[in-house]
């Protein structure tokens, strides 16, 4: 018996211990699970960050006449830091004058709170360094101070003002026309009308000049002067910068100007510190036709550098155009023939214009949002009185046409005069011969009918867009692939009254990549002089032959 209660003595020791043990295990834990929470860092967010500041600012104050009101928190791209900028009040005399003060905290610790003035600007200078920009409103002062965390106390230093910092400090930096009502606007600001400024004067053009909002007005930088330009036409918005005796900047901030034929909007922006940009953007219609209506626009950017002294420097311009085209169908029109016109154009002391017929083509009608039609008549026709001086060949591929394309097109007469009469002919894909070249036939213009007829001596092939003419040689110039990586040029000297005086020809053979050249002249269709191999001392590129052979023949002939 005594046994067994010594036993059960023994179990019920071990399983207290084992409690004790358990218990002391777990309070260990806690104990370590609240250290680690001590330890963890608090983030705190920005309202609190500036409730406790403001706390801790207004306890440590000896007077109960001032009181920090509020804080603006300020950072750097990276955040390595955070600026604070705290706004108190004091009074003074019966009334109440306000001072600011910038605080510097990194990871939850107050480095400085004693920085005077605000932070505006913050610049990294290097790895945890940085340079930090304030103004002081009490004395309108503008300060600079480097900051450098890798040394331990961190290090707090007035540095010199390198930066631009005029530019963080502009209230506006993009300009664009807002003026909804112009006529009130400028009623309402006739003491701001200047009057008898003989240098302003002499750049308005006659317009009323009003003074605007200064661009930058502190007094420890430069006068920035802006100006409202306005006519009837336009309303232009102007930086001027000047001495006594001249303008030193003129340029357009934003506004607009109307003409006859355009409108054009201006706006600009100060990209950063050092780069400006100006815009110029101009809307005109190009079309206006019962068929079509176009728009162009046109834009162009101009770039300018500039320092902190606002002297502005042109460094660069881009230029960009575009046309809109809205083509009209009318379903009354569906499976007949309309004419279509172009634009007037002067062609041989004539004022004439190109009539087309045509018609809407089955893909048109189904979907009508890109009108095309199929051309079946193209006629040169006198304005005044519509008659009919020519009727064109068709292209021999026949294609659809956007109506826009023909539809009060602007035709550009080419200086195509391929017998040198001083008449203008005209030009037209023929087709192509067997070597897969293009044949251009010329049409000339016969002053006694007015009209312009075929000329087959003249037709030939080019590898350019047309026949090529030579007005200092007086010579028309044909040009063709003959296969197998061999050309041809054939040469029409010409005289005076549209006749030919002789034809030269040259054209290349090889053999086992040995490129020969061979010459001919006839004249009155007799062969009279004919020379193998005329270019033998010529070295030839066989992979670039074709340019090198076009090239030496325009130095034959020019010289």
């Amino acid at each position: 018996m005594k046994k067994y209660s010594f036993v059960l003595v023994f179990i019920i020791a071990a399983i207290a211990c084992k409690n004790d043990d358990d218990k002391k295990t777990t309070l260990t834990t806690a104990a370590d699970s609240l250290k680690l929470q001590q330890k963890k860092e608090i983030v705190l967010t920005d309202e609190e960050l500036i409730k406790n500041l403001l706390r801790t600012k207004n306890n440590a104050l000896t007077t109960s006449d001032s009181v920090f009101y509020k804080a603006h928190i300020k950072r750097p791209l990276d955040s390595g830091f955070v600026a604070v900028n705290l706004y108190g009040k004091e009074k003074q005399q019966n009334g109440l004058s306000e001072f600011k003060s910038t605080a510097i905290i990194k990871n939850g610790k107050t480095i400085t709170s004693r920085i005077e003035g605000s932070v505006f600007r913050i610049d990294k200078t290097g790895e945890k360094q940085y340079k930090i920009y304030t103004h002081d409103a009490s004395n309108n002062s503008f300060s600079a101070f480097d900051i450098n965390f890798n040394e331990s106390p961190t290090s707090i230093r007035k540095a010199t003002r390198t930066a631009n910092f005029y530019f963080d400090l502009l209230p506006k930096k993009k300009f664009q026309y807002e003026i909804k009502d112009k006529e009130k606007f400028f009623t309402i600001r006739k003491d701001r009308l200047v009057n008898n400024d003989s240098l302003l004067n002499r750049i308005s053009n006659g317009a009323s000049i009003y003074k605007s909002n200064g661009l930058l007005d502190l007094q420890d930088a430069t006068a920035l002067n802006t100006f409202y330009f306005v006519d009837s036409t336009s309303v232009l918005e102007k930086l001027i910068i000047k001495d006594n005796s001249k303008i030193l900047t003129n340029i357009t901030l934003s506004g607009f100007k109307k003409d006859s034929s355009k409108i054009t909007h201006f706006k600009s922006a100060f990209v950063n510190d050092s780069i400006f940009k100006t815009f110029e953007i101009s809307e005109a219609q190009t079309k206006n036709s019962k068929h079509v209506v176009e728009y162009q626009t046109d834009s162009v950017v101009h770039w300018f550098t500039y320092n902190k002294h606002f002297q502005f420097k042109p460094t660069a311009s881009d230029r960009f155009s575009f046309r809109k085209t809205y083509p009209q169908y009318y379903p009354n029109l569906i499976d007949s023939t309309f004419y279509v016109y172009s634009k007037p154009f002067e062609i041989n002391k004539t004022n004439a214009q190109w009539r087309y017929a045509v018609r809407y083509t089955r893909k048109t009608n189904a979907d009508p949002t890109n009108v095309e039609v199929s051309v079946s008549e193209r006629m040169l026709t006198a304005v005044k009185d519509s008659s009919i001086i020519f009727e064109a060949p068709l292209s021999p591929i026949k294609k659809p046409f956007n109506i826009g394309e023909l539809s009060d097109q602007e035709y550009k007469v080419q200086n195509f005069d391929i017998n040198f009469d001083g008449h203008t002919d005209l030009p037209f894909p023929e087709g192509y011969d067997l070597n897969r070249n293009a044949t251009y036939a010329a049409y000339v213009y016969n002053p006694k009918i007015k009209t312009y007829l075929k000329n087959d001596v003249f037709t030939g092939p080019s590898l350019a867009k047309h026949v090529l003419i030579d007005k200092d040689n007086r010579s028309v110039i044909y040009t063709a692939s003959t296969g197998n990586n061999n050309y041809s040029v054939r040469i029409l000297k010409m005289g005076d009254n549209g006749t030919i005086l002789h034809k030269e020809t040259y054209w290349s053979t090889n053999n086992d990549d040995k490129i020969e050249i061979h010459y001919q002249k006839t004249k009155n269709n007799a062969v009279v002089e004919k020379i193998d191999n005329v270019a033998k001392d010529k070295n030839w590129d066989p992979s670039d032959f074709k340019n090198q052979f076009l090239k030496w023949i325009k130095e034959r002939i020019s010289k």
